[in-house]
């Protein structure tokens, strides 16, 4: 009996088996397309922007006119309604700015996030003047 079908079938099964695992380990999704389909209250679309030390190295960034405690409340209303939910710990508002720190959807998966580590999706807003601010949207590992 001739083994090489045999053997041909078995290294099938070796690789479509090896496929299917590595293809279910590759299952999370990259920080920009995790950013660009956050619904956010913006009056605009915010800009991609580098971010050396944001999972996927990319950030949104965006200026807007309203005070820090407005846009806060705006934020967290939507990403809520997205699945996202509130590091209360993390939140800090003043008429500085705001920082707020989110637990992505159950099931949600960074791509890049370092072992031992879990993405969280932090905002951070910075009054740039009376009614300006600056917000910076991005995934990091805590």
């Amino acid at each position: 009996m001739d083994w090489r079908p045999r053997l041909l079938a078995f290294s099938t099964s070796l690789l479509v088996g090896a496929g299917a695992l590595v293809g279910g380990a590759a299952l999370a999704t990259p920080a920009g397309s995790l950013l660009k389909g956050l619904s956010l209250p913006l009056p605009k679309p915010a800009a991609s922007l580098f971010a050396a030390n944001a999972i996927g190295q990319t950030s949104l960034n965006t200026q807007l006119p309203g005070k820090p405690d407005e846009l806060l409340a705006k934020v967290k209303a939507s990403l809520a309604k997205q699945g996202y939910s509130e590091r209360k710990i993390n939140t800090v508002v003043g008429p500085w700015g705001f920082n707020l720190v989110l637990d992505p959807p159950a099931g949600t998966k960074v791509d890049g996030t370092a072992e031992g580590k879990a993405a969280a999706l932090v905002l951070q807003a910075t009054a740039l003047g009376p009614n300006q601010l600056n917000l910076n949207v991005r995934f990091e590992g805590l």
